[in-house]
């Protein structure tokens, strides 16, 4: 049964990631689900996760590999599972992002634009106004997110859960609760400086007061425009190369990761990474605009693409695809991280005077740690409870409490990823810190230049995902992983 499985498991993941490739990278125009689900239906059916369960049941505690891979398999039927349920509506919902325009400034934008474009206007009442556009788009089609929401969290108590909460905590082995705890901590032990800074920021940089920042301002505020010549688009595919050489690794040679820079209307506005077939097909999908979070995005999904072209082809296919994804989240932020790091800005940009930019790129990678803290908050109450009359408020106050720019609600189906990925995030930011200061240590300060530290990175990412993140932490001999790194780098950095 399991050898069937594995296959049929290795071909949905295949045509599953080069669907939602073509989509994000513009290529086509609305996901085809249906059909790739109808053809694979089989393996996540509730009969298919029993069985599964029973394998795990009777698997003997002496082979761990072989538990390990079906508690992987189990984790990709629930998944689906829920997914299938609401497949029609993630569906209508990609079509009508992907149909979605907005008249600005004697031009037609599209949907996925817009953000660029807020990201970039310098003008804070014209970014209002697109802002705004953009937001009744959004909110055009949150009965569409509040229905394929209610579907997913039906299909989580069919399985014989409580809600879906207690199903990926189940499944994925993790304590939301003390996560969530750890959060608040970093939020207590953070606010102070962070006030300061970001008063300090906006009253700079965008002339307003703590106190009247919204999420508009956010968005451009993250970007650090000023320092965008600093970052040329035509030299991004360069720093990405030479990054790699540092490491020993010709990227010219790896025929397995092809990077998609085409510039098309409907391509995704971040940088994005799909692994299609694992090692054998990656696809870096980016479309450069310049500037340090063009930079950053783009260094984020090399981190996973280099994962994922490294894990060795002789791996089980649910160690490949299927696994703990704070793993591949941590060394996606290695490298975003190199931003940070004044060394590589001088070396790889010629950006030598670098350390206000430093200092202002933590601060908004502060931000963004403290808006995922207030995700992981939100999506906890909202999972458990499956009450979305109070959802909205209590997003936009999470996220206004721990961001400082105002928050409104109608973003509170948007700003939501499946499977509590906030926690994924968190516990990679922990991890991250803890991994680039073993790299530091064992080679040297400057990591990112020693082929001894990318033989490490490649003997650790030939595993895949075999192992979780606390694991491979534990391995590396840096566990277990908590946040106090994190807080102490913050309050270092920023001070």
């Amino acid at each position: 049964m399991l050898e069937t499985y594995r296959r049929e498991y290795a071909e949905f993941n295949s045509q599953w990631g080069r669907e939602y490739y073509l989509v994000l990278s513009g290529q086509k125009d609305t996901l085809e689900l249906m059909r790739i689900y109808e053809r694979y239906s089989d393996l996540f059916t509730q009969d298919s996760i029993f069985l599964l369960k029973q394998l795990l049941e009777e698997a003997s505690p002496d082979f761990a590999t072989n538990r390990v891979s079906i508690n992987h398999l189990l984790n990709f039927a629930t998944d689906q599972f829920l997914e299938n349920a609401a497949k029609v509506l993630t569906e209508e919902i990609s079509a009508y992002e992907s149909q979605s325009r907005i008249e600005w400034q004697g031009r037609e934008i599209h949907f996925q634009e817009a953000f660029v474009v807020i990201k970039n206007e310098r003008d804070r009442e014209s970014r209002r106004a697109l802002y705004q556009k953009r937001v009744e788009l959004i909110e055009g089609a949150n009965d569409l997110r509040a229905e394929r929401l209610s579907k997913i969290h039906a299909a989580s108590r069919a399985l014989g859960f409580e809600n879906y909460a207690v199903l990926h905590e189940q499944l994925r082995n993790q304590d939301y609760a003390a996560l969530a705890g750890e959060a608040e901590k970093l939020l207590e032990q953070t606010e102070s400086i962070y006030v300061i800074r970001l008063g300090e920021a906006l009253r700079r940089d965008l002339h307003i007061k703590i106190e009247d920042a919204e999420r508009v301002d956010a968005l451009y505020f993250l970007n650090l425009s000023e320092y965008d010549e600093k970052f040329p688009a035509n030299q991004l595919l360069r720093v990405y190369k030479e990054t790699l050489q540092g490491l020993g690794i010709d990227s010219d040679k790896q025929k397995n990761i092809y990077i998609d820079s085409e510039p098309r209307p409907r391509k995704s506005a971040r940088a994005f990474c799909a692994p299609i077939e694992i090692p054998e097909e990656i696809k870096l999908v980016i479309r450069p605009v310049g500037g340090q979070s063009d930079y950053q995005a783009m260094l984020h999904e090399a981190g996973h693409a280099q994962h994922y072209a490294w894990t060795s082809p002789t791996l089980l296919p649910e160690f490949k695809y299927t696994g703990d994804y704070a793993l591949t989240e941590t060394y996606a932020f290695l490298f975003n991280h190199l931003p940070t790091e004044s060394d590589w800005l001088a070396s790889m940009l010629r950006f030598a005077d670098n350390r206000a930019f430093i200092r202002s790129v933590t601060l908004t990678r502060l931000h963004i740690v403290r808006r995922y803290a207030a995700k992981l908050m939100y999506e906890r109450k909202l999972h458990a409870d499956n009450n979305l009359s109070s959802a909205p408020a209590l997003y936009s106050q999470l996220q206004t409490n721990a961001t400082k720019f105002q928050t409104g609600e109608a973003e509170f189906l948007t700003d939501l990823d499946d499977g509590f990925y906030s926690a994924n995030y968190l516990r990679a930011w922990a991890f991250e810190v803890a991994l680039r200061d073993y790299l530091k240590t064992r080679f040297d300060t400057r990591w990112w230049k020693s082929k001894r530290a990318g033989n490490f990175l490649r003997e650790i990412w030939d595993t895949g995902d075999r192992y979780n993140a606390d694991e491979m932490a534990a391995q590396i001999g840096i566990g277990p992983i908590n946040f106090d790194l994190l807080i102490d780098e913050f309050n270092r950095e920023l001070k």
